[in-house]
């Protein structure tokens, strides 16, 4: 699973020059955007990226974990 998250960096075309960061996803594209911007320099956004990256996959796995712990509703004609 963590292998098929990446970060992208960057550059904008924002003056000064500024660098970005996002998540991206090897499989599929992902649903939503997560990225920043505002970087001085790419080893920046890279820093930050990777902090962003581990912070997304611990709630991603903490997520995972609950949903696997929920019980699955039970299939069949069910009155509400």
């Amino acid at each position: 699973m963590a292998s098929d998250y990446y970060i992208a960096t960057f550059e904008t075309n924002k003056r000064p020059s500024r660098w970005s960061w996002e998540i991206c996803r090897h499989s599929k594209r992902m649903g939503v955007r997560i990225t920043a911007d505002g970087f001085r320099s790419r080893m920046a956004a890279e820093y930050a990226g990777a902090r962003a990256l581990a912070d997304f996959l611990n709630l991603l796995v903490k997520e995972e974990r609950r949903d696997r712990s929920r019980p699955r509703p039970k299939s069949g004609n069910q009155k509400a």
